[in-house]
């Protein structure tokens, strides 16, 4: 483990309760990355339970799974999720729900958490991409889309969560420091919270794009409680949507957080504020957030690449050119190819030749030659980084 990723910061900050050592945008990545643990079966009913006990009911139900079953959900936040579980910065943190639900036929790729933090807050993290290919498939139809079912799960979890009734009793906030210093403010705290705590919408890849998506869309009375968005390396939007008085409006509380090298996160139209944060991957690997680099306080800052934003404007200029049925056209066209030759995740690509992918795409012979070179230049990328990948384990 290098000593300037987020796993080192559990370490280095795990001590500092929030009181002492206030969350930062390190804390929020922390919280994006935590979407991605599989807690199917072990959060199943509607009482929040605390991260160090659902740490306990993650590992008896591992026990149980076979090792095929237990490689498919042993993702790298696993090993976050465990350091967070021994942590007294984050171990009382509360569930108060989880959500995954995958539907292939609707391409659909949707996970979110819920947490309550010790200071009253409630930070809504959204899961991104996996490496399977219906959730690579529903950010590619974001390339032609205004609206993928992903996004429509998101408004309905966050107005979900933002209906619940959290209560806590007065003596307990009085008592409670991580509320405010001085017992008249947590008095003042508790009050303001009965009737609605603060939103902290955060999500790494396309889980960015959901958490701004959300802000954006849920309703007025939500969308006054949310204090802050964080997106880590998400795609943009549509111009449609950036241009609405919706996405204006909550422009403000927006902050994107991107790799020296980044794809996903200057994909489709941005206009928020952004730092540039420092890899120590090269390529699209540094979309890995557990790659960036952090000092003792924030993010180790950096430039964005002239590569990434080269190939960001060549995407740009090729979708410009595509009508609407010509974009997904081609999106379906690189999807049915995946399936053609059974490739199912990401990783699945670095195992076949490219010739063999060039030999399916002689098979579209309906895609126009500028569609099909894009095809070809696309997944080209996609597998020399694949093989990078593997190459790299």
């Amino acid at each position: 483990m290098n000593a300037n990723t987020i796993l080192h910061y559990v370490d280095l900050r795990g001590d500092l309760l929030a009181s002492q050592f206030p969350y930062n945008e390190i804390d929020a990545l922390i919280f994006s990355e935590l979407a991605y643990v599989y807690l199917d079966d072990i959060f199943n009913d509607t009482k929040p339970i605390t991260l160090q006990q659902a740490f306990q009911k993650y590992q008896q139900r591992n026990a149980t799974l076979t090792p095929e079953n237990l490689k498919k959900i042993l993702v790298p936040s696993h090993e976050l999720f465990e350091k967070m579980a021994h942590s007294p910065r984050y171990q009382n943190i509360q569930i108060l729900n989880y959500v995954n639900d995958v539907n292939k036929e609707l391409i659909k790729q949707f996970a979110a958490l819920a947490l309550l933090l010790e200071d009253g807050r409630i930070v809504i993290a959204y899961r991104g991409t996996d490496d399977s290919l219906i959730g690579w498939h529903e950010d590619f139809l974001m390339l032609c889309e205004k609206v993928v079912p992903a996004q429509e799960s998101s408004v309905h979890f966050l107005e979900e969560i933002a209906s619940q009734n959290i209560t806590s009793s007065l003596m307990h906030d009085l008592k409670n420091k991580f509320l405010a210093p001085s017992i008249w403010q947590r008095l003042k705290k508790h009050f303001q919270y009965r009737q609605h705590r603060p939103l902290w919408l955060v999500g790494h890849s396309k889980g960015g794009n959901l958490a701004i998506f959300a802000g954006c869309f849920c309703h007025q009375h939500v969308q006054d409680r949310i204090i802050q968005i964080d997106n880590f390396d998400g795609p943009g939007f549509q111009d449609e949507i950036i241009q609405s008085k919706a996405y204006q409006n909550m422009l403000p509380r927006i902050h994107s957080y991107i790799p020296h090298y980044s794809f996903f996160g200057i994909v489709l139209s941005h206009e928020e504020n952004y730092t540039v944060v420092k890899s120590q991957e090269t390529g699209m690997m540094q979309h890995n957030a557990y790659s960036w680099q952090i000092n003792a306080h924030h993010f180790e800052c950096d430039e964005l690449s002239y590569e990434s934003v080269q190939f960001a404007i060549k995407v740009i200029l090729f979708l410009e050119k595509l009508s609407y049925e010509e974009k997904h056209q081609f999106v379906e066209a690189m999807f049915s190819l995946f399936d053609n030759l059974n490739l199912y995740n990401f990783s699945d690509l670095s195992h076949i030749s490219y010739k063999h992918i060039m030999n399916g795409i002689k098979e579209i012979t309906l895609l126009k030659p500028k569609t099909r070179n894009m095809l070809l230049e696309v997944l080209h990328m996609l597998w020399l980084e694949a093989k990078k990948i593997k190459r790299g384990h």
